[in-house]
C-alpha cells in the first residue's frame, strides 16, 4: 500500500511539473503571437496592460517554482489553479472584457485542474471561472471598469439578448468541460491505479515465486526442448556440485548422465509428461547419491521447455535398506531365539547327566580331566545361550528405587573376587555422594555395569579401571537431548583401545574383536540403555584406553526430545 501511494504521489508531482512548464510555454507563445500580430495587423491599441498581466504570469510561475519545495502537492496544485483563474481574468480584461475572443482560456484552466485535482476541485475551478467572468461582466455593465480593447470593439448593447447568450454559453461550456475532463481524468486515474496495483502484484508474485524457487529444498533445473539447461536454483547447484557457470547452456545429460534421462530427450518424439526417473548419480566431488527426478512441461508465455525437480533420496534409501535388514534380522532373531531355547533344554539334561556320571563313576585322571572339560564347555555354551536369550527377549521393566552407589560397589566386590582377576588390574570408584538413587530396573542396571566392567577388564593387561557416577538434571550428547534428570555412569579403562574403523560396530550382536568373545556383552548393554530411554557414548584412543559414558534417566517421567538410532 505504501508503494502504491508513493507511485500516486510521483504521478501527481509529474503532472504539477508539466502544468508549470505548459504555463511558461503558453505565456511565451502568447507574447510571440502578440508581437507578430501587432506588426502584421497594425494593432494600435495599448498592449502595455496585457504585457503587465503576462509579466505577472511569469512572476507567478517563478513563485510556484520556489514554493514547490515547501508546499504539499495538493496545496501546490490548488494554488496554481487559483492563480491561473485570476491570470486568465486579467488577460480577458486587457483584451476586451466581454468582447474578448479568448474567454475559452478558462477551459484550459478547468482541464488543468481535472488533471491535478479530484473531481470536486474541477467543479470548483469551473465555478471560479464563472464567478470571475461574471464579475468582469457586471463591473463592465455598471461602468465601474472599462476594459482595454485589444481588438476592435463590437458595440454590442447589453440590452440585447446576445450578451446573455454569450454568458450562458460560457457557463454551460465551463461546466460541460469540467464534467467531461473530470470524468475522463478520474477514469484515467483509476485505470492507472489499477495498472500500477496489478503491476505491483505481478512483481510481488514474481518475486515470491522467485524466492520460493531460490529457497526450496529440492533442486530445480529448467531446460529448452533440445535439453539445454537454461536455469538452476541453489539447491540444484548444491546437490550436483556444479556452479551456475558450469551448468548453464550445457546439455542436461552432461550434468546428470542418467541413461533414461538421456534417452528421454533424444530425437523428436513427443514426451509423455509428467514423468519420474530414479537412479544413482555421481556428484562433481565423486560422491554417489541416489536421486529422483520429476519432469514436467514448462508453460511460460509460449516459451517451450521442461522443468526438472529432483531430490536426494540417499538417506531415505539407506533407511529403507536398514528397515529391510532390521526386519530380516528380527525374523532371524525370532527363529534363533526359538532354536536356542530348544537347544538349551537338552543341553541342561546333558549337563546334569554328565555331572551325575562324574560323581558316580571312578575314572582315571585323564578321563576325569576330559569330563571336567566337557562340563566346563557345557557351562560356557549354556552361558552363551543365556546371553543370547537375554538379548533377543524383551523383558518388562520392574522399576524400583535403586541405590546405584551400593549396586556399583557390589559389582566391584564381585569383580575383585573373580579367580581370573590379575593383581596388575585395579578398580577405582568415584562418586559425588555416598548414596545416589534412581528409579529403574535393578537387574538391568546391574547387567549394564557388569558387562561394561568385564569388557574393560578383558581389554586391559594391566592398569586401573575407573568408574564414576554423578547426578544430572538434563543431558545432551550429539543428537540426543533430554530435559529429564538421571545418572551419568563413566567406565574408563587403560586397555588397548578400539580402532576407528571398528568403533561403529561394537554394538552389533556377535561382533567381537576378542579372541574368545561372543559379541553380546556391549550389544546387550546398548539395548538395555536404549530401551530405558538412555544413551551411550564411547571415546577411545588406541594404546591408551576407552571411555564409555552412559546416561540412565529416572523412569518416573522420562521426556526425551530425540533418540539416536544405531
Amino acid at each position: 500500500m505504501t508503494r502504491e501511494t508513493h507511485n500516486q504521489d510521483h504521478e501527481l508531482e509529474q503532472r504539477v511539473r508539466r502544468i508549470m512548464l505548459l504555463r511558461v510555454f503558453f505565456l511565451t507563445g502568447f507574447v510571440a503571437l502578440l508581437l507578430t500580430f501587432q506588426e502584421r495587423l497594425g494593432i494600435t491599441a495599448p498592449i502595455k496592460p496585457l504585457c503587465m498581466v503576462i509579466g505577472i504570469g511569469f512572476f507567478m510561475s517563478l513563485i510556484y517554482a520556489v514554493l514547490f519545495r515547501f508546499l504539499t502537492l495538493t496545496e501546490m496544485a490548488s494554488l496554481q489553479v487559483a492563480g491561473d483563474l485570476l491570470l486568465v481574468g486579467g488577460i480577458l480584461f486587457t483584451t476586451g472584457g466581454i468582447d474578448s475572443p479568448i474567454s475559452f482560456l478558462f477551459l484550459f484552466v478547468i482541464i488543468a485542474s481535472s488533471v491535478m485535482l479530484p473531481r470536486a476541485a474541477t467543479y470548483l475551478a469551473a465555478s471560479g471561472a464563472i464567478i470571475i467572468y461574471g464579475v468582469l461582466v457586471d463591473l463592465e455593465y455598471f461602468g465601474i471598469i472599462t476594459p482595454v480593447y485589444l481588438f476592435p470593439e463590437s458595440k454590442v448593447s447589453f440590452a440585447s439578448g446576445y450578451v446573455f447568450y454569450v454568458i450562458f454559453l460560457n457557463i454551460v461550456s465551463y461546466y460541460t468541460v469540467a464534467y467531461l475532463s473530470s470524468f475522463l481524468s478520474h477514469r484515467l486515474r483509476i485505470v492507472k491505479e489499477e495498472l500500477v496495483r496489478a503491476s505491483i502484484n505481478l512483481e510481488e508474485q514474481r518475486a515470491f515465486n522467485r524466492n520460493i524457487v531460490q529457497n526450496m529444498g529440492n533442486g530445480l533445473i529448467t531446460i529448452d526442448p533440445e535439453g539445454t539447461i537454461t536455469s538452476s536454483n541453489p539447491a540444484a547447484r548444491a546437490l550436483t556440485g556444479y556452479s551456475i557457470e558450469e551448468s548453464l547452456r550445457n546439455p542436461i545429460e552432461d550434468l546428470i548422465p542418467l541413461t533414461e534421462l538421456k534417452n528421454l530427450f533424444c530425437g523428436d518424439k513427443i514426451l509423455d509428461l509428467p514423468k519420474q526417473i530414479e537412479g544413482e548419480y555421481q556428484r562433481k566431488d565423486g560422491r554417489v547419491i541416489f536421486i529422483r527426478i520429476k519432469i514436467s512441461h514448462l508453460a511460460d508465455l509460449n516459451v517451450p521447455g521442461y522443468i526438472l525437480v529432483f531430490e536426494d533420496l540417499t538417506k531415505l534409501k539407506e533407511m529403507q535398506e536398514k528397515v529391510l535388514r532390521t526386519e530380516q534380522l528380527a525374523a532371524v532373531g525370532r527363529f534363533s531365539a526359538g532354536l536356542a531355547h530348544e537347544i538349551r533344554n537338552p543341553l541342561t539334561s546333558l549337563s546334569g547327566s554328565i555331572q551325575v556320571l562324574a560323581r558316580g563313576l571312578k575314572l582315571e585322571d585323564s578321563y576325569k580331566k576330559l569330563m571336567e572339560i566337557v562340563m566346563k564347555e557345557t557351562d560356557r555354551l549354556n552361558t552363551i545361550l543365556s546371553d543370547f536369550l537375554n538379548y533377543t527377549q524383551t523383558k518388562k521393566n520392574n522399576n524400583t528405587i535403586v541405590d546405584l552407589t551400593q549396586l556399583i560397589q557390589d559389582v566391584i566386590t564381585l569383580l575383585k573376587n573373580k579367580e581370573d582377576l590379575s593383581s596388575k588390574k585395579q578398580i577405582s570408584f568415584k562418586r559425588t555422594t555416598d548414596h545416589l538413587t534412581l528409579n529403574g530396573d535393578e537387574e538391568q542396571i546391574k547387567q549394564v555395569v557388569w558387562n561394561l566392567c568385564i569388557n574393560a577388564l578383558e581389554a586391559m593387561s594391566q592398569g586401573t579401571l575407573t568408574l564414576s557416577l554423578k547426578e544430572v538434571f538434563s543431558f545432551q550428547s550429539g543428537d540426543f537431548q533430554t530435559i529429564h534428570g538421571g545418572m551419568v555412569l563413566e567406565v574408563q579403562d587403560e586397555g588397548c583401545g578400539i580402532a576407528s574403523d571398528q568403533i561403529n560396530n561394537i554394538y552389533d550382536p556377535f561382533y567381537s574383536s576378542k579372541k574368545n568373545g561372543v559379541g553380546l556383552g556391549l550389544a546387550t548393554v546398548y539395548q538395555i540403555v536404549n530401551r530405558n530411554g538412555g544413551v551411550m557414548d564411547v571415546k577411545s584412543i588406541l594404546g591408551k584406553g576407552t571411555l564409555f559414558t552412559v546416561f540412565l534417566p529416572d523412569q518416573e517421567s522420562v521426556k526425551v526430545v530425540s533418540l539416536p538410532a544405531h
